[in-house]
């Protein structure tokens, strides 16, 4: 009986042993398993960031935000409205945010054949009388050598405040155009890619959020087909570098008696493209 006793007994404690050791290595593999998905999970977040929404006032630009695992090249720009200042400009290439609304010229943007890419958004109310866009790869600071895209976006689908008759009536040369053009089209959300070169120009597509189909928010919805402007570098054929900084700028500009302020909801950057 003593002799089955001990051996009960040790058996039990070889069963506790093989238990301990097993339970020790899943929690091993539990720790790993942790571990690997809090490493995805910052290798995931340093592929975007976030730019608080503001609103901005005349010639203040804002520095967009820089994902911390490489440079941002696709760009999702929420609610944007222009409340009648002169333009909306979206630009990348500047030496700093003080010169982001100027033309490129040697004082004010990098290196190389000082490269810089404009989105812009013309009110255009108070001077034409009709709002525009456009998107302009401007190499060698020499805007004769400009290659400007108009992206064919009406007054109803930019991102332009409604304006009074009475504000339009200020504009006296072309206040029926200006009234005619009053409503705009208030809070607009859009998505870029501007690719990433080590030579020439990027590739440059634009997509109007609701616009053939495209979602800004869902990435395989954006398309070379659905998007409002699809160039690619070979379309800026006189423009041999890349953008010399990847730094990216949002402001609001003033020309003339034009006062007014910008706004958006804020603006997402990742490093993946939307179009592979």
């Amino acid at each position: 009986m003593k002799t089955l006793y001990k051996f009960s007994a040790l058996t039990l404690a070889a069963c506790l042993s093989l238990t301990l050791v097993s339970c020790e290595q899943e929690d091993n593999k539990d720790n790993n398993s942790t571990v690997l998905l809090g490493l995805f999970g910052v290798m995931e977040a340093g592929k975007s960031c976030e730019t608080p929404g503001a609103t901005l006032t005349i010639g203040t630009p804002i520095e967009i935000c820089n994902p911390a695992g490489g440079a941002g090249v696709h760009f999702v720009i929420q609610d944007l409205s222009n409340a009648f200042s002169h333009s909306v400009v979206f630009s990348g290439g500047y030496k700093s945010k003080d010169y982001a609304l100027n033309a490129p010229t040697s004082g004010n943007v990098l290196v190389n054949n000082y490269n810089a890419f404009q989105f812009w958004m013309y009110d255009g109310r108070s001077t034409s009388g009709s709002p525009a866009s456009a998107i302009r790869y401007e190499p060698n600071y020499a805007a004769s050598s400009a290659v400007r895209v108009n992206t064919g976006l009406t007054a109803a689908e930019l991102p332009i405040a409604a304006v009074t008759d009475t504000q339009c009536d200020a504009f006296t040369a072309v206040a029926s155009t200006c009234k005619a053009n009053k409503n705009g089209g208030e809070k607009k959300t859009f998505c870029l890619d501007v690719t990433k070169t080590t030579e020439g120009a990027s590739r440059i597509t634009l997509w109007l959020d609701g616009k053939n189909g495209a979602n800004c928010s869902v990435k395989t919805s954006l398309t070379a087909e659905n998007a409002v402007v699809h160039k690619l570098p070979s379309d800026f054929a006189n423009n041999k570098s890349p953008l010399d900084t990847r730094t990216f700028y949002l402001a609001a500009g003033a020309a003339g008696s034009n006062s007014g302020s910008v706004s958006f909801g804020k603006i997402t950057v990742s490093t993946e493209t939307a179009i592979k």
